[in-house]
């Protein structure tokens, strides 16, 4: 474990933006908590993070001019996370190791359906996925459940880094300290007694480990991977589930801390466009592509309307609209491109694209659409230089009913 939690209590310091981690667990039951482990990490940018809000008003009684009280709406939690195209490109043969599970989770709660025959291959189908996201801080965590990804967008620039942005909804959010125990004998039962005024950094349904004094060593109460739910918090005492303490002597300095992984691993390999390529097919000759981006929307409907439920609730959403898929593709002006603007003209069976993130020849990420229609773009005329072009797609097409083949996107 990198993080010293003694230092960290003993910090009287605001918390730091650079420190910050993600970690992403496809959970087994809708909203459940589901425990990360080290290989759970996800490499985000920044900008990244979960929030969660519940607005309130003031009631509307009257009592006299003063304001009394106050009404609670549903609460509202969300998340984005920008990340690059992370490849291990250092594998041999195609495989789904190639990207890390968190980002192959993110991958397969947009698009619905996941293949690791050969890498790992994503196409349209229903989503039905939630996760466990934990965005850690140094003094915090925001501890997220019930995570889908409603709609995403990459980007390939020609002038920048390839990059992707997710974003999606959840049914709720805890955020849990780091505070000290008393030093009492806390073994043989599932009570926590906390420092005073300490039991607020603390919530029911957050997720904690118990850290020994040196601020390193996890209590064999709570080793990596079993973490504990709090179930009770009365002031500055919170009850915890699973078996009863056994290692939570009297010795002073037991700290309760939101739950992190050991053993973090992540794959630092980013692909960021300076090899690549965009083909339209028939076409070699539209050479300089100066940037390309996707756009998709899965157009969840969210279950905000669960009677007795602060948030989202039953089921959390259903895919209850079409998949929106839309490529934008920036061009110059020349003898190629002005013949497939007369082709699209009159188009209605879609162009086969193809783009490809990488070196072709090792583990690179490939994108197949093979029925792309395009809206017929105006050509304006700068005052001088190239003439870019924008093409826009109208839409992008399955070869027939229930193919679910408009886009695959394959780790190869």
């Amino acid at each position: 474990m990198a993080k010293n939690f003694a230092t960290i209590y003993n910090d009287t310091g605001d918390s730091s933006a650079q420190i910050q981690s993600f970690f992403i667990k496809e959970e087994t039951v809708r909203g459940t908590f589901a425990v990360p482990v080290g290989t759970d990490f996800l490499f985000t940018l920044s900008g990244g993070s979960t929030n969660f809000s519940q607005p309130k008003f003031s009631s509307p009684h009257r009592s006299g001019r003063s304001h009394l009280g106050v009404i609670r709406e549903k609460t509202e939690t969300s998340f984005s996370i920008p990340t690059y195209f992370n490849i291990d490109t250092t594998l041999g043969a195609a495989a789904a190791a190639e990207v890390d599970l968190a980002y192959r989770w993110l991958h397969k709660s947009l698009f619905g359906t996941e293949d690791l025959a050969a890498g790992a291959l994503y196409s349209a189908g229903t989503p039905d996925t939630t996760a466990t996201i934990l965005e850690n801080g140094d003094k915090f965590s925001k501890q997220t459940v019930g995570c889908f990804i409603d709609s995403a967008t990459m980007e390939f620039p020609g002038d920048g880094q390839a990059n992707s942005t997710w974003e999606g909804m959840a049914k709720t959010s805890n955020l849990i300290g780091v505070a000290k125990a008393t030093a009492v004998d806390h073994g043989g039962a599932n009570t926590i007694i906390l420092t005073a005024g300490e039991g607020v950094r603390m919530r029911v349904g957050g997720v904690i480990m118990l850290i020994e004094a040196d601020g390193l060593t996890r209590s064999a109460d709570t080793p990596d991977g079993a973490p504990r739910n709090i179930t009770s918090l009365t002031g500055d005492t919170i009850i915890v589930d699973g078996a009863v303490l056994a290692d939570a002597n009297g010795t002073p300095g037991l700290y309760c801390c939101y739950y992190e992984p050991e053993n973090i691993v992540g794959t630092n390999d980013p692909q960021v466009g300076l090899e690549g390529s965009l083909t339209f097919a028939g076409f070699s000759g539209l050479g300089c592509f100066r940037s390309a981006s996707l756009s998709f929307s899965n157009n969840h409907t969210m279950k905000d309307n669960c009677y007795g439920e602060e948030g989202l609730g039953g089921a959390l959403f259903t895919p209850g609209g079409r998949f929106d898929i839309s490529l934008s593709a920036e061009i110059n002006m020349n003898h190629e491109l002005l013949g497939f603007l007369n082709t699209i003209r009159d188009d209605d069976a879609g162009q086969d694209i193809q783009l490809i993130l990488g070196d072709a020849t090792t583990r690179h990420l490939q994108i197949d659409m093979d029925r792309v229609i395009f809206s017929i773009p105006e050509v304006s005329i700068p005052e001088s230089g190239d003439i870019p072009v924008t093409l826009e797609s109208a839409a992008i097409v399955q070869s027939a009913i229930d193919a679910q083949d408009e886009i695959q996107l394959h780790y190869k």
